[in-house]
Order: C-alpha cells, then structure tokens, then sequence
C-alpha cells in the first residue's frame, strides 16, 4: 500500500471502536471542557435547541483542540452564521429538494453520493472527483445555487442520513467514512472559478459543520498527487493526518478492511450494484417515503419515516460515566442523542 498515512497506532485493519466512536467516552478532561462550554454558552444565551447536546459540543472543542474559549467562538459564528442564512428548516421545508430541479443533472458532471455503511454502521460518502466537469458544472447551476444546494446537503444529512444510520446502529453516529475517487483527473478538471468555490466550501465544512470526517481513502491518485501529499501531510497535525490513507489503483484490500465488500459498489470492484449516481442506505426508505407527501412538506412538514427517525435519535446526552445512555439500553430502544452529523465535504481540497 503506497503512502498510508494512518499513525503508527492506528492502521485501517485494527481500527476500533473506541477509534470510530471517541465522542460516546470522553476522558475527565475533555468532560470537564465541555461542561464548561456548556456553562458559558448558557451564560451568553448562546445555546441553540438542535445544536446544544454533548456531542455537537465535543466535536467543536476537538477542533479547537479543546480550547474552551476558541470552541466558544467558533460556536458563536457558526450560531450567527446559521440564523444570518437562514439554515434551520432548509431541509425540513424541501426533504427532497424541489428547490433544486438541475439535481439529476449535477450528478452527471459532479457525481457525488452516499452508499451504504461501513464496518461500524456509518456512512459511507462517495465522490469521482476525477469526472468532475467543472465547465459542465457552471452551465449547469449557478454559484449561488450550488452553495445553498451544499448547505441543503449537510441539513439532509444532519437530520435524515445520520438519524436512520444511528438507528440501524443501535448507537450514536457522526462521523463519516470518505472515499475519494481521483481516476482521470486532470488541472482540466478544475478553473479558477472552482478553486474559489472549494474555498467558500472549505469555509462552510470547517467552521460551521466541524469534526464530522472519521476516515477518508483517496483511491487511483496520480504521481503528481502522491508528490504534492507526501510534501504537504507533514504539515498537517497527527490527527487529521491518522484519518486519511492514500492509495493507488491497488487499493482494494485495505479499502475493504473498513467497507465490506458486499457494501462496496461494483465500481471499485465491490459486489453491490450500483444506479448511477444514487444514494443508498439505511435512509433510502426515508427519501421513498417523503416523495408522496412534497406538498405538505413544503408547507413546512417533514416526512413521517424522517420525523420519527430523529424523534428516536433526539434528546441524548452521555451519562456520568461516560457510556453513551443508548449503549446500555441498545436492545429496547434506539440510539439517543441529537443527529449532528453531516456529509463531509465535497472535494478533497476542503475535506484535508
């Protein structure tokens, strides 16, 4: 395998559960931080129903490095941020994304998608960046469609994916397993009207959407790419470094220790079918079942299999002890715990 870039520790084959699901057993002092975030947040009258329980808090103290006081801040732009654009509701009002009519269309020049779950029952996201066609692209959605059309795609996410991936879990997911597919790429592929697009993802993914990467497989990378990462991940910080493995064209054995061959697509030599370019999982009944009722959603309501899924996953907490409440009671009832994972982002400039 060329280029792993796993830690010492850590390799894609002994990968664990307390690897893929940190967030459910804190230690003392990463509780104590978030306690503390908790107290401030509450103070300032900060908090936001929805983006207020232990995880979400976590993960934005693990992208500060559990430093209390930039975790606040980033918790306070990503709050501005959210009521300046208008986020919450987004995907409640449109869950099949009406607002969005070039969508079949995107997914010709831009495929992009979710398929099935790993090993731990998370999500699995998918893009050919390699058939990326940038000036298809453009003539195909305007720039600030395709922005608020990213944004619908983290909400959808965060309130469908994620809930339907928990429940199937039986415990809280909210981190997402990453495949990169770079076969045929080429500087054609991107202009500079991409690269400043990348940059305004880049920005929307890490500040306001932090912390929901969990492994991330760059498969068929050219020489060129292997070059630049080899010059560019010693930079990168041990953690982000340790999620990431870049593979050439024979990446199928190591991809397949964290996706089961049977999830994997037929593309990448897995024994699933595969629609182009159709997302599916555990959620797919969900998305079926929204379809009958756009009208009324609309107007503001979501669909029942989607309502009741987030119902199920909603109002957790971890106990005292650091288990996830669900954990304990994995056999009568279903994840706790609001869904606060969201897609990872869309191209591998931001998702680094």
């Amino acid at each position: 395998m060329w280029g792993s870039l796993w830690s010492s520790s850590t390799t894609a084959e002994d990968y664990t559960d307390a690897d893929a699901f940190w967030y459910l057993d804190p230690n003392p002092e990463q509780r104590a931080a978030m306690m503390e975030l908790r107290s401030r947040l509450q103070q300032d009258s900060l908090t936001m129903e929805g983006h207020d329980d232990d995880y979400t808090l976590l993960r934005f103290l693990m992208a500060r490095e559990f430093n209390v006081d930039k975790a606040l801040a980033m918790y306070r732009d990503m709050r501005a941020w959210r009521l300046e654009n208008h986020v919450d509701g987004l995907y409640e009002s449109d869950p099949t994304g009406s607002a969005y009519p070039q969508k079949e269309e995107l997914l010709k020049v831009y495929p992009h998608f979710y398929f099935n779950t790993d090993k731990f029952g998370r999500p699995v996201y998918i893009e050919l960046l390699g058939r990326t066609d940038a000036t298809a692209l453009f003539a195909t959605i305007n720039v600030d469609d395709l922005i608020r059309y990213h944004i619908w795609t983290w909400e959808r996410y965060l309130r469908c994916y994620l809930p339907a991936c928990s429940a199937a879990a039986g415990r809280h997911i909210c981190t997402t397993t990453v495949i990169i597919d770079l076969a045929g790429l080429s500087l054609m592929n991107f202009n500079s009207a991409t690269q400043k697009l990348l940059t305004t993802f880049s920005k929307i993914d890490q500040d306001y959407y932090p912390e929901h990467l969990g492994t991330m497989f760059v498969i068929n990378t050219p020489l060129i790419f292997r070059g630049i990462w080899a010059a560019v991940q010693p930079l990168l910080q041990e953690r982000t470094r340790k999620k990431i493995v870049i593979l050439g064209s024979d990446y199928l054995s190591t991809l397949t220790q964290m996706v089961p061959l049977e999830r994997l697509p037929d593309i990448f030599g897995g024994k699933m079918p595969l629609e182009p370019y159709k997302s599916m999982g555990p959620w797919r009944q969900q998305q079926l079942d929204a379809e009958p009722v756009q009208m009324a959603q609309q107007e503001g309501e979501e669909s029942a299999a989607c309502a009741d899924a987030r119902v199920q996953v909603s109002a957790g907490s971890l106990t005292a002890g650091g288990q996830d409440k669900s954990s304990a009671k994995a056999s009568e009832e279903l994840i706790r715990g609001e869904a606060l994972a969201a897609a990872t982002v869309p191209a591998l400039p931001v998702l680094v």
